[in-house]
């Protein structure tokens, strides 16, 4: 879209004037066309318009907003323009039209003022009564207006034969024609269906630009066909906005965005011509320095709804119509260049702009009085987009030809490519085969071998878990055996001394069997008293109570090895069922007790009850074994502690319940966190450990769904902490 750029000479002839004295001023427009009476129009043909220009009213420039309805009628004086119908141009002033109008017929006269985006116009009428005014304003809503026209419309009101004095006041933001023209009602009607008609033709083309580009989107997919409908879509919005259809159809009652609909929509079509032309032309690939360019119109364009939006209306419009036609001029450059490169379908987009840039030169020359002001210069713009969407839409159309070639093409190359690839695969089938048979057979021999190597291997686990569990009760047989050969040594030595007790007792309770209730009783009974004496039945009777109390415990405690012994001995059973977590933990605690009493480590149990979990305890008493066992090997290296600890803690939630062992050992470092869980790697020295103890237990945890976890920080200690589910699922 080209918009209309020109200089406001009435602006500069209002500074010019302002300088000099009032005296001169009237001197000087009497010597240049100055009149003193205004002449009066004569309305006397139904079916013809009055156009208003320069030789029937005076048209005033109020550059300072200053002058009154009372000084306009008083001023004989007028601007002199040298159009029939003047040219405003685009500037900040007010403007007043002065004209006297005789009606000779009985129709209804109406002023229509062909300028859809006036800011405010007021329109006086004076006679030997009274004064009255209309206004309109661009604030209101579109439904205020006097005629549902996109332009401003009055109702003269003169009868027949009477002369009346007119003054019409107004202003815009936008470049002003003076196009005023007075006549019929069905006159000015006929002439404004005309308009519609001709706007209506210009936006069924484009919906058919845009609902075919749609459908060639939709079947191909190249997002350059979206990015010319958008620029379709927003090119029509500008262009139904400056005859005012925009307003009278689409927003009306958004009267303040009618102000900002051409920038808006001109600056947006305009970002979008450019993507379009970056996409279609590919511009970054074939003028990559143009392309540079292109985005630096796109920023100037943002710029300008930023300047527009900071209340610089005019500096926005002037660099809106600047911007867009060096846009042009810089479009078909880059065209030239691309044609010149060799890229066909940059022709009918060459044509495409040339055409553009045409209409609006004439739009233009138009508003500069180059050209006559008639149908074919008012609509030239909307013929010349019209031309320009048909044009680019046959580029499009032309690309899916272009492409359809260059898939021909391409398709032949492969096809070519396809036969002489296939003798080569007809001749390597056979050697492929064959190779494919001897390697079947091959895989084959190879699979048989992993086979017996898996189950080479499960039995090797099994023998190394075994291995391990020798080798740990290997380790703990000492300390057992230690363990129970106490209580037993003990039962030992006071087998004789409770024989002893027992045979005093019986030698008692014999004495008492012996009693003759009838001979001598009194001298049995002294005698019987000095034997218990003599026994210390008192002393005897503790001394039994306790020496079967300690052979008690201590046969009790051997019962807890054994059953230790013995449930460290079930590793490898699959009796998966319900237990009691904390019994498997004292267990192992029992077997291990010689090592944690012997290192004068201090063992805390924080305990609380859990609920039984489904599990295998033999495989559960092996980890809690291994674990522990690291913990009393890593205290007794850690010299710098003076006394031992290990903390057992137990805890559950809703679905797992938790244990922590958590010692004050020599720790770890991360190199050795990091291989902990490794088969065959440890700590201790050459021949103490094989390295498969925390591997082993890793093991057992994931079989039981459970996760193991290890914190540690060498010099400090570490922490294991256990999680199993209470309800197992299998994976």
């Amino acid at each position: 879209m080209i918009l209309l750029f020109k200089l406001d000479l009435s602006d500069q002839i209002a500074h010019f004037m302002k300088y000099i004295s009032i005296a001169f001023l009237l001197l000087f427009l009497t010597t240049t066309k100055c009149v003193v009476a205004n002449p009066v129009i004569t309305f006397n043909h139904p079916s013809k318009k009055i156009q208003l220009d320069n030789n029937n009213t005076y048209l005033i420039a109020d550059p300072n907003h200053s002058f009154t309805i009372n000084q306009i009628l008083a001023d004989t004086f007028r601007t002199i323009y040298s159009e029939d119908m003047p040219n405003l141009g685009l500037s900040n002033n007010i403007y007043w039209a002065k004209f006297n109008l005789t009606n000779s017929t009985s129709q209804k006269l109406i002023l229509k003022f062909n300028q859809p985006l006036l800011n405010n116009i007021t329109l006086y009428r004076i006679d030997h009564k009274d004064t009255s005014q209309t206004t309109f304003s661009e604030k209101n809503p579109f439904i205020e207006r006097q005629y549902y026209y996109a332009t401003y419309a009055f109702d003269l009101n003169v009868n027949t034969e009477d002369t009346i004095t007119y003054v019409l006041k107004f202003n815009s933001n936008e470049p002003i024609i003076f196009d005023v023209k007075i006549a019929d009602a069905d006159v000015i009607a006929k002439a404004e269906l005309q308009e519609e008609i001709i706007t209506g033709i210009y936006i069924g083309i484009l919906f058919v630009m845009i609902f075919y580009n749609l459908f060639i989107y939709f079947t191909i997919r190249d997002r350059s066909y979206l990015i010319y409908v958008c620029y379709i879509i927003f090119i029509g919005l500008a262009q139904i906005s400056v005859p005012g259809y925009g307003f009278k159809y689409l927003w009306p009652d958004f009267p303040a965005f009618n102000d900002l609909s051409i920038i808006l929509f001109a600056s947006i079509a305009s970002i979008f011509g450019v993507e379009f032309l970056k996409i279609f032309l590919k511009t970054k690939q074939h003028t990559p320095l143009f392309n540079k360019y292109l985005l630096g119109f796109e920023a100037v364009f943002v710029s300008i709804l930023i300047i527009y939006f900071t209340g610089n209306n005019i500096l926005a419009f002037l660099i809106l119509q600047l911007a867009t036609f060096l846009l042009c001029i810089f479009i078909i450059i880059t065209a030239i260049r691309i044609i010149y490169i060799g890229y066909r379908p940059a022709i009918f987009f060459l044509i495409a702009w040339i055409v553009l840039l045409l209409s609006g030169c004439i739009f233009i020359a138009k508003d500069f009085g180059l050209l006559p002001y008639n149908f074919l210069t008012i609509h030239i713009m909307q013929i010349g987009s019209g031309i320009e969407v048909i044009f680019l839409s046959f580029a499009l159309a032309d690309k899916i030809n272009i492409l359809k070639k260059e898939k021909e093409t391409s398709q032949a190359l492969a096809l070519e490519a396809l036969l002489q690839n296939e003798l080569i695969i007809r001749n390597q089938n056979t050697l492929l085969e064959n190779k494919v048979e001897e390697r079947t057979k091959e895989l084959k021999e190879i699979n048989n071998e992993l086979s017996v190597t898996i189950s080479d291997l499960k039995q090797t686990q099994s023998q190394l878990i075994s291995s391990e569990k020798m080798a740990s009760l290997g380790h703990l047989t000492a300390g057992i055996a230690h363990e129970i050969n106490n209580p037993i040594n003990f039962v030992i030595s006071n087998v004789k001394p409770l024989k002893k007790d027992i045979e005093d007792i019986y030698e008692l309770i014999r004495k008492y069997e012996n009693l003759d209730p009838i001979n001598d009783l009194q001298n049995k009974i002294a005698e019987i008293n000095s034997f218990r004496n003599q026994i210390n039945y008192k002393y005897l009777k503790n001394e039994i109570g306790s020496l079967l109390k300690e052979i008690e415990d201590r046969a009790g405690k051997t019962a807890d090895i054994v059953h230790g012994l013995t449930a460290y001995s079930k590793v490898d059973e699959n009796d998966f069922k319900r237990a009691d977590i904390i019994e498997v933990l004292n267990s192992s605690l029992t077997l291990l007790n010689q090592e944690i009493t012997g290192a004068e480590i201090e063992l805390i149990r924080n305990f609380s009850p859990l609920p039984q979990i489904e599990c295998f305890p033999g495989k559960l008493n092996q980890v809690f074994m291994n674990i522990i066992n690291n913990s009393i090997h890593a205290i007794k290296e850690n010299t710098g502690h003076k006394k031992g600890q290990i903390i057992i803690t137990t805890t559950y939630d809703n679905y797992k319940i938790h244990l922590s062992i958590k010692d004050n050992g020599i720790g770890m470092t991360e190199e050795t966190k990091g291989k902990i869980f490794k088969p065959f790697f440890s700590t201790k020295e050459i021949g103490k450990g094989a390295g498969l103890g925390m591997s082993i237990a890793f093991s057992i945890i994931t079989e039981h769904n459970g996760n193991i976890q290890l914190l540690s920080e060498y010099g400090k200690g570490s922490e294991c902490i256990i999680s199993l589910p209470i309800n197992y699922t299998s994976k």
